[in-house]
């Protein structure tokens, strides 16, 4: 099996701030507790974690809910067992297969930490609070779309009712069976997500969270009580952070508003109600007695997770993780404390005749991982005649000889002549690229087979233009690459390399 490894500055809409964490960090050290790349980060963000076993006792008994008989269940009650957790929207048919990448992740970490002697247990939180349903409706094969019948009314999105499912999936036998126990019309988009998931990844030791699961919002109650008092606190300090970001030349990628934006919903009546407060008539006591009822934003919830939870580490996306940024601050004022945030594993997977074209035309991976029309001219300048290439390299690099001598010349002589001078040559080069630009495009034209291969290699590896992973349904994944894929998968995961892998399988 061979692949690659790709940066994150290589490949298409990579956030600064993400990229700055991975690779940069002493960039974004005023906005985050801990250095994912620094192996003493996770020994120092555990010697941190403050839990109390009253708490321990409740979640516990919550998570035996809708984990019974898992094993990790029983390591996470016993004192001085760590979390590692992630999480994600509840998906038609699984989500992305960046939902397994994630889930991994999680167990291969918890399981590294328990063999260096800190018990860990790898923990899924379950996003069915989230009111955004169109988010969540459509799941994506390789040949076919598949949305269920639903849209968003106010209701979180995990208890939506599945309508709409055809029959006949474009899966493998045994790949479409696994969906069709789990994925029923009729059932919640919550329950069918976790039942598929539970049966891949349970015997993982992967423990489940639900926080529309009464016990569990019962225990996570005095958090969302605590933090409604300091809401106008808080608001404050998000604002400051706000600020710093954009002076540090990056942006905030949650917005916040003073006075119009909440950290909290409310649960009440099956709905979940978007609360908007003004800091001079907000009344604390009013909304701190609310405490089960509500429901925190995407900057609070992941504060309230590890609360929940002894969350030494978090693994999550790109998106997520810059969400941190701003978050931090709330873990400050509310835990006094911050897990490391960890990059979960990034994968294409590249099948068989995807290699071959790869291997024939002798490309980069990061070149494939782009829009479809930078891959049609990648593969098409393979084609240009080597000495056709050779001679407009030659013509261009006998131009860029003479403009120098002539400008050093000029610039003795006479400077504002070797300005104009510059200005000429920026010319002549355009002038150049596009003359090569024209001869490529001309190759790739006179190339039916090429075309098709361009097209090819996009709609496997970076269809519209995204990455695999973010665009195909998991279950597309499972089904093509067999019964071995996830196994294949936490293999491969390396927890010391945040770089893009590119697997071949198949």
């Amino acid at each position: 099996m061979n692949g690659a490894c790709i940066r994150h500055n290589e490949l298409p809409g990579s956030s600064r701030l993400f990229v700055d964490l991975v690779s940069n960090f002493p960039r974004v050290a005023p906005f985050y507790a801990h250095d994912p790349s620094d192996p003493e980060s996770l020994p120092r963000a555990i010697a941190e974690i403050d839990y109390p076993d009253q708490r321990r006792a409740a979640v516990a008994q919550a998570l035996a809910v809708l984990n019974a008989g898992n094993p990790s269940l029983e390591l996470f009650a016993q004192p001085g067992t760590v979390a590692v957790l992630t999480g994600q929207q509840v998906g038609l048919y699984g989500g992305p297969v960046y939902t397994l990448y994630k889930a991994l992740s999680a167990i291969k970490t918890a399981r590294e930490l328990t063999a260096k002697g800190t018990p860990a247990v790898p923990i899924f939180w379950l996003a069915t609070e989230d009111h955004d349903v169109e988010e969540i409706r459509s799941a994506a094969f390789w040949d076919r779309d598949i949305t269920a019948d639903a849209k968003s009314d106010g209701r979180p999105a995990g208890n939506h009712l599945l309508a709409g499912l055809p029959d006949d999936l474009p899966l493998s036998d045994e790949i479409a069976a696994l969906a069709h126990r789990h994925y029923v019309n009729g059932r919640s988009f919550g329950q069918s997500f976790l039942g598929m998931l539970q049966e891949l990844l349970a015997p993982l030791g992967l423990l489940f969270a639900d926080p529309l699961e009464p016990t569990l919002r019962a225990a996570g109650a005095p958090f969302l009580s605590q933090a409604a008092e300091k809401a106008v606190e808080l608001g404050e300090a998000v604002l400051e952070r706000n600020r710093a970001l954009i002076q540090a030349g990056y942006h905030a990628q949650v917005h916040f508003e003073r006075d119009h934006t909440s950290f909290f919903f409310l649960l009440e009546n099956g709905q979940r109600e978007h609360l908007i407060f003004h800091s001079k008539t907000y009344d604390a006591a009013a909304m701190a007695a609310k405490g089960v009822a509500l429901s925190p934003n995407a900057l609070l919830r992941p504060v309230w997770q590890d609360w929940l939870f002894p969350t030494a580490a978090l693994i999550g996306g790109p998106g997520e993780l810059a969400y941190f940024a701003q978050s931090e601050v709330l873990y400050r004022i509310l835990l006094g404390r911050m897990p490391v945030v960890v990059p979960r594993a990034f994968f294409t997977i590249v099948d068989s005749k995807t290699a071959k074209i790869v291997e024939k035309f002798r490309v980069r991976y990061a070149d494939m991982l782009q829009s479809e029309e930078h891959v049609r001219e990648t593969l098409a300048k393979r084609l240009v005649p080597p000495d056709l290439t050779e001679s407009l390299h030659n013509a261009e690099n006998s131009i860029n000889r003479a403009f120098s001598t002539l400008g050093a010349k000029l610039e003795n002589f006479d400077p504002t002549l070797s300005r104009a001078l510059d200005a000429s040559l920026r010319k002549v080069r355009y002038q150049f690229a596009k003359n090569h630009t024209k001869v490529v495009r001309e190759m790739l034209r006179k190339s039916e087979q090429t075309q098709r291969q361009a097209a090819h290699i996009s709609h496997r590896l970076a269809p519209h233009g995204h990455l695999q992973e973010r665009h195909y349904s998991l279950l597309a994944l499972l089904s093509d690459s067999g019964p071995d894929f996830i196994p294949t998968i936490l293999e491969n995961i390396h927890t010391n390399c945040f770089d893009h892998q590119v697997l071949l399988l198949g």
